[in-house]
């Protein structure tokens, strides 16, 4: 569970957030919703500890490892997406064998036999996200925030993130900030900012 216990955030003379009590539970998928600007992605980086409200505080368990696909999480341009894959999981301490990563690649639907040791600065902004997410889903965390996961995804790749998305809920916390729809039909239960 992640606990906003009197949270409030401002930046410059914006509120965001003023008071905010909630308790997010594991076991579903948590949609985060709003205009541009509401504060989706904030949300998400409260929740993560990320960055620290103005006043109130966020809690989660200690022992609990989070993991995220954002617009802004980089990946290495000049690192092949094996040596992409390799490096963040090894930063989280896993060891993935061949055969493991090449199933990360088929979870994906990122054919690694054959793009693996393609370097991501040739790789377009759909296999970018689906590398990113296969780094996700390499970490093995409890906490997955996930801002706009399937943009720049056909519909094949949607399908994917979204089965992986459903599998995955029963045993994590999963917030998904979007103002997709297809996104949002997958969500539990949606919180609509501003609160």
């Amino acid at each position: 569970m992640i606990t906003f216990d009197d949270v409030s955030l401002s930046f410059g003379r914006r509120e965001l957030f003023k008071n905010i009590s909630l308790k997010l539970c594991g076991g579903k998928i948590i949609g985060v919703t709003g205009a541009n600007g509401a504060g989706k992605s904030t949300f998400l980086k409260l929740a993560g500890k990320i960055i620290q409200p103005d006043s109130g505080s966020v809690n989660f368990p200690a022992d609990k490892k989070i993991a995220a696909v954002t617009p802004e999480m980089k990946i290495y341009d000049n690192l092949t997406a094996l040596e992409n894959l390799k490096f963040f999981s090894e930063l989280r301490g896993k060891n993935l064998s061949a055969e493991k990563i090449l199933e990360l690649g088929e979870r994906v639907g990122l054919d690694l036999e054959t793009f693996g040791n393609v370097r991501v600065e040739n790789f377009s902004t759909g296999m970018r996200q689906r590398l990113k997410f296969a780094i996700l889903l390499s970490v093995d965390a409890d906490i997955w925030l996930l801002d706009e996961p399937t943009a720049n995804l056909d519909d094949a790749g949607r399908d994917k993130i979204f089965n992986e998305i459903r599998a995955a809920k029963s045993g994590k916390i999963i917030l998904l900030a979007t103002n997709d729809k297809l996104e949002e039909n997958i969500c539990d239960e949606i919180i609509r900012l501003p609160l």
